[in-house]
């Protein structure tokens, strides 16, 4: 009996392989900031400001890449984040002033972010029938040990090549491997001359942009979308979810150091909840799918709510190792389940817009708590406010969640019925 492997799992491969080159560097900046300070003598908040543009710059983007990804498909802008990483990459090795950085990471790092975070998501809903879950985890669970695997190897590079000679080697050697890469890689199972996995029939849901009728349908069904609460609540509450773990990620560090845990000890707890969230990445889309994507991410945000409050009493090594296995489960699957709720509340159709917005919020939630720590911590001395605020967020996203619809019934059922009569199904 011969066994065949749809080409659905080639797409999913290619899509983690893809994240892992390009979509790291950004969520592995703090690897950066010593060697920048030391190198250049850079201010510590001159070099997050980097981040923060970053984040805004992918947040403001991403409805616009949504856009294009539903018009030209995720290969197109995949093809360009591959060429705003490299540029990205060279500016950061020829950098001589801190603006520098500001372009190269704000900038242009945010675009190749916004374009592999929507684009290879957003792909792989359109070549999964079935096992969406599953394929959706896999990826989801590099966002996980990637940036763990990327500072890995930053820490051991610089100190032996530099920023510059490092990054030179990140821009060719990066830019080849992904280049390399989008050439296997296809936007829909139709352009590969293949129905979606699990599926019986072809669906055309990617059409061509010289197939305005087609064009109509996505316009149509996006507006649909768009004009349900549950739409924008999954704005606010990915807003949030992202609000609250980037508070953690900036901020871990610096709670258990002040708490009196050695710097290398706090940075072994970080990457552990980096490492353990790949688990809750891979398993809750699957969860989702089975079990419904609300009541998983209300679980999920609660989980990751929760721990972040008894940051306030600790004060030993082991409780930092406890908090970062317990904390880093909810941290991953926090974010995992909105491709399989988008599939569940509006069915298959225009993904990529919706999306789009959703990772707009996402990615000001990213901005807002990577930056807040640091105005809290200075104006009250006390690292207490800042845990409050960020287990606060998670809560009040798991609220909104709770007040949304069922995810056993689509939302949209009737939404062809704004379609001329030649375009229904």
């Amino acid at each position: 009996m011969s066994f065949k492997l749809h080409y659905g799992w080639i797409i999913v491969l290619l899509s983690v392989l893809l994240y892992l080159f390009g979509g790291t560097l950004n969520q592995a900046f703090g690897a950066l900031i010593n060697p920048l300070e030391q190198k250049y003598g850079w201010s510590h908040s001159a070099i997050l400001a980097a981040y923060g543009i970053s984040a805004v710059a992918g947040a403001l983007l991403s409805p616009y890449v949504g856009m294009l990804n539903d018009r030209y498909g995720g290969k197109f802008l995949i093809f360009i984040s591959i060429v705003s990483f490299l540029i990205g990459a060279i500016i950061t090795a020829l950098a001589t002033d801190v603006w520098h950085i500001w372009v190269s990471f704000g900038i242009f790092m945010g675009i190749t972010h916004a374009c592999l975070n929507i684009s290879l998501i957003t792909t792989i809903s359109y070549w999964f029938d079935k096992q969406l879950g599953v394929a959706v985890g896999i990826v989801q669970a590099a966002q996980g040990f990637g940036p763990g695997i990327t500072t890995l190897f930053l820490t051991s590079v610089l100190p032996i090549l530099g920023v510059q000679n490092t990054f030179w080697f990140i821009s060719i050697g990066g830019s080849i491997a992904m280049f390399f890469l989008l050439i296997f890689y296809r936007s829909t199972p139709q352009s590969y001359g293949i129905t979606p996995y699990g599926s019986s029939e072809a669906f055309n849901e990617q059409p061509s942009k010289n197939e305005p009728l087609e064009k109509l349908r996505q316009q149509v069904h996006a507006k649909a979308v768009q004009g349900t609460s549950e739409f924008w609540k999954l704005v606010v509450v990915h807003h949030l979810g992202c609000v609250s773990h980037a508070v953690m990620m900036m901020q871990f560090i610096p709670i258990a150091v002040t708490a009196g845990v050695s710097y290398s000890t706090a940075g072994i707890a970080a990457s552990m909840f980096f490492s353990i969230s790949s688990i809750t990445r891979f398993i809750t889309p699957a969860i989702a799918e089975r079990l419904g994507a609300r009541n998983t991410m209300f679980v999920m945000f609660l989980w990751q709510a929760i721990p972040i409050f008894f940051l306030i009493w600790s004060d030993a090594s082991w409780h930092f190792y406890l908090f970062s296995v317990i904390w880093g489960l909810g941290y991953g699957g926090e974010g995992s389940a909105f491709a399989v709720i988008n599939r569940q509340y509006y069915g298959r159709g225009s993904f990529g817009r919706s999306y789009g917005w959703q990772i707009m919020g996402a990615g000001l939630g990213m901005a807002v708590g990577g930056y807040i720590g640091g105005p809290l911590y200075d104006l009250t001395g006390s690292h207490t406010l800042t845990i409050c605020f960020s287990g606060g967020a998670s809560l009040l996203g798991a609220l909104i969640i709770f007040s949304m619809s069922s995810t056993k019934e689509i939302l949209i059922p009737n939404w062809e019925a704004n379609l001329p009569k030649n375009l229904e199904t």
